[in-house]
């Protein structure tokens, strides 16, 4: 059978930068709509549950996040195809389904190892976890078509739908039930709006066959275990303090990652939606992504620096408003984790080029040399308790960007500091943030210190002041130092240019149906 015409490469050089901004500007619109509803899901929940409740949540989002990651690394291998064939979508189906049912299988048999690692109460999420993971398995595989075609559209969709689904769901079991089966809940009904949704808008009839399974398994093989130690990587400091400290531990330190991957890799992830397939036809029908990677590259850093920085300058008053006094040990988290998570997201790029040269066993051994040195971090770092645990974190995030910056040097045109050289007007006008902000504090005197206004309830009007007036004036600082820097460099094709460019079209088009 011969391919869909979608899906067919042409050999012509076709302009890909107006579909990659208009679908980053709605991948991006769609991430900071999720990310609001998710940050709204977490000042509820977190003034309705317990720290306890929120370790169990911990452990249970990772799996089911870990769920979605392996289905997820299945179906990529169809945008990498130069020809998809009705043969392939059903291949892919039939692996995707074969991976939902021998991941059910394995949980269920799991229950002993939760008694063995000290977390019993684990114990009742089996059967919900054996449930999500065949849910999960039975999306179309005709959707991820849509992403390879740069129809970013239903992407943005299903980003929504879900969130929706699951904020609406959280929110009102959460209230009810005040205990973490409203969380358990509200992600299997999250699962099945997705599996609607992606029949819905790329139907098909899927049929059980492994006909093109030699096609799929050289790189889906290798992309799922670069996933896995990624995720796993990510999540070791949630698990270990889990294990180690204690699941109320585990819980607060969940509160205050949670606020800091909202900022990073959770806007990253609808971006990265775009890198890829947009690298991917790159490189199919012109043959250099380079330049592609190094202007994606500041695009990530200049988004993610100067919230995750800015972020980390208001992180006792972020922590008191969004989810009340008793989290304020979650603020040492923020201090330390978001800078390093913002410039570790050069990992998402690296990710996509990976992908695109088909070197995911590269990336695959990357990871899981990094897997290992922050197990071996934070264990040591949580002999010292919970600080410590975080600090181990800190490193293991250092170690991080090291790696990503030696894969970076392979795939852009410079040497290993480029990434970070290229953005330098991004951490130029972070500094300067961080100064207008630390200026603004000492203004309030000695009672702006770590502590203060934290006594009572009837402190948290001028809380929200004093919150309100940092966040004013950092934004105010970054993006006028970040522009005044780019007038000086002589407007170079960068960051500035792309939002000017993307600002000034979504201006036309208002402007256009207004008249």
């Amino acid at each position: 059978m011969k391919p869909s015409p979608k899906s067919e490469p042409t050999g012509a050089a076709v302009p890909r930068g107006s579909p990659l901004v208009v679908g980053a500007a709605a991948l991006f619109a769609s991430g900071v709509f999720s990310q609001f509803l998710g940050l709204l899901t977490l000042i509820v929940t977190a003034r309705l549950l317990t720290p306890t409740d929120f370790g169990v949540i911990a452990y249970f989002v990772i799996a089911v996040a870990l769920l979605e990651i392996a289905q997820r690394a299945i179906s990529m291998t169809l945008i990498r195809q130069p020809e998809v064939t009705e043969a392939h979508l059903n291949t892919v189906f039939t692996m995707q389904l074969l991976l939902g049912t021998s991941a059910a299988g394995l949980i269920w048999i799991s229950a002993p190892l939760m008694g063995f690692l000290g977390l019993p109460a684990l114990t009742e999420l089996i059967p919900a976890l054996c449930l999500i993971a065949i849910v999960s398995s039975l999306k179309s595989t005709r959707f991820p078509l849509l992403e390879r075609d740069l129809r970013f559209g239903f992407v943005a969709g299903e980003e929504a739908i879900s969130r929706i689904t699951y904020t609406l769901f959280a929110v009102c079991l959460a209230w009810f039930w005040r205990d973490f089966w409203a969380i358990v809940a509200a992600n299997f009904l999250t699962q099945v709006a997705r599996v609607i949704w992606s029949f819905s808008v790329a139907p098909m009839r899927p049929r059980l066959t492994l006909r093109c399974w030699h096609d799929c398994i050289d790189v889906s093989s290798w992309s799922l275990g670069a996933q896995i130690t990624q995720f796993l990587t990510t999540n070791m400091p949630q698990i270990i303090i889990g294990a180690t400290l204690g699941l109320a531990d585990a819980g607060i330190f969940r509160i205050g990652f949670r606020l800091v991957s909202l900022f990073t890799s959770q806007v990253i992830g609808p971006l990265e939606r775009v890198i890829y397939p947009g690298l991917a036809s790159i490189s199919r029908t012109q043959g250099n992504d380079r330049e592609a990677f190094e202007q994606a590259n500041a695009i990530l850093l200049g988004i993610i620096i100067p919230v995750s920085v800015g972020m980390a300058l208001v992180a006792n008053h972020l922590i008191v408003v969004v989810a009340g006094y008793e989290w304020l040990a979650a603020s040492q988290v923020i201090w330390v984790l978001a800078p390093l998570k913002a410039i570790e997201t050069l990992q998402a790029n690296v990710r996509s080029a990976s992908y695109v040269q088909g070197d995911t066993k590269r990336l695959c051994l990357r990871n899981s040399i990094l897997l290992v040195v922050t197990t071996i971090l934070v264990l040591l770092g949580s002999n010292y308790g919970f600080v410590g645990a975080i600090l181990g974190s800190g490193a293991a995030s250092l170690f991080a960007i090291g790696l990503a910056l030696v894969m970076a040097k392979d795939f852009g045109t410079g040497g290993l500091l480029t990434p970070i050289l290229m953005a330098w007007r991004t951490f130029a006008a972070a500094i300067a943030m961080v100064t207008a902000v630390l200026i603004v504090s000492s203004a309030y005197g000695s009672g702006d210190a770590i502590g203060w206004a934290y006594d009572s309830a009837e402190d948290l009007p001028l809380l929200r002041i004093r919150f309100a007036v940092k966040v004013i004036v950092g934004v105010f600082t970054y993006i006028a130092t970040h522009l005044l820097l780019w007038q000086l460099s002589g407007r170079p094709k960068g960051f500035e240019s792309l939002t000017l460019e993307l600002a000034s079209k979504l201006r036309n088009r208002i402007v256009a149906r207004v008249s």
